[in-house]
């Protein structure tokens, strides 16, 4: 510190020292003089001149009594902030869960739209579990014959064929997928109008066999239902997509590969054909 600020701090300490000295003498004559005294405009104009001094002192000490008050609230403060930050997480929960939920209300909306292949009556249900058994490709969902399903009945997506029921209990139902080497449904080619058989591969691709050998098979064309299945299946629900066809090694028909329309690892909402059942021939 310089010499003149060292001097101006000392005068300014002398003259504050005064000051206090001189409003006590003077308060402390007055008060025996009481309040008509000679020295009430004296002590008017010293106690004129310290107002600011003791605004300003106690504005610097303003912050401490408000630090002592916060410390006083911590355990407040801090159980708001536990009670906002649970809101701000369960917020984000429920943001996070509103791209999934647009899906799923998309999906239920397509799903519902009227088809030619799934007039009639129908209920939807929800797929709760794969099948437990690697050696078989199933699906089980939540609606059984308390709901009126009934072995046999087919089951469709909104992209199309999923399989059919083979096991009903009363709240849930079996479903053998398409892709399932067991199963096995009538089809048509909707550029020729040729039928066969598609069938699983235990993949996610379908054969198509039993085309005619001299049949035109054209890579990307639909592939439907032909309804020949005994009242399982009904005509024109769409199966897949003609991916590549050749010759069977016999030479008498053709094999083609298709591409399902359903992505059988993403199965979550379906409609069970209530009308679809297998039909009993006569002395069966």
């Amino acid at each position: 510190m310089s010499r003149t600020s060292y001097r101006r701090s000392t005068r300014s300490r002398v003259v504050l020292a005064a000051l206090l000295a001189a409003s006590v003498t003077v308060v402390t004559l007055d008060f025996r003089q009481g309040s008509g005294g000679p020295l009430r405009k004296v002590q008017d104009q010293v106690l004129t001149s310290l107002a600011p001094l003791q605004s300003g002192v106690s504005r610097a000490l303003s912050p401490v009594g408000h630090l002592f008050r916060s410390v006083g609230d911590i355990p407040n403060l801090q159980s708001q902030n536990d009670k906002l930050r649970k809101q701000v997480s369960a917020l984000q929960d429920q943001q996070n869960q509103v791209p999934e939920m647009q899906r799923q209300l998309d999906e239920a909306l397509a799903l519902l739209h009227e088809q030619p292949w799934n007039a009639g009556h129908k209920l939807g249900a929800s797929v709760i579990s794969e099948g437990p058994s690697n050696a078989e490709w199933t699906v089980f969902l939540d609606k059984g014959a308390a709901s009126g399903v009934q072995v046999g009945m087919a089951v469709v997506a909104q992209a199309g064929l999923v399989g059919r029921v083979t096991a009903v209990s009363p709240a849930s139902s079996k479903v053998l997928l398409a892709v399932d080497p067991q199963h096995a449904v009538g089809a048509r080619l909707t550029g020729s109008g040729d039928t066969g058989v598609v069938s699983g591969k235990g993949q996610s691709d379908l054969s198509f066999d039993l085309i005619g050998v001299t049949t035109t098979v054209t890579p990307g064309e639909t592939v439907v239902t032909s309804g020949y299945d005994g009242g399982i299946y009904p005509p024109s629900i769409p199966i897949g997509r003609v991916k590549v066809a050749r010759r069977s090694p016999d030479g008498l028909n053709q094999t083609a590969l298709v591409q399902p329309f359903v992505d059988f690892n993403k199965l979550s909402l379906v409609l069970i054909l209530l009308d679809t059942r297998p039909v009993k021939l006569p002395g069966q």
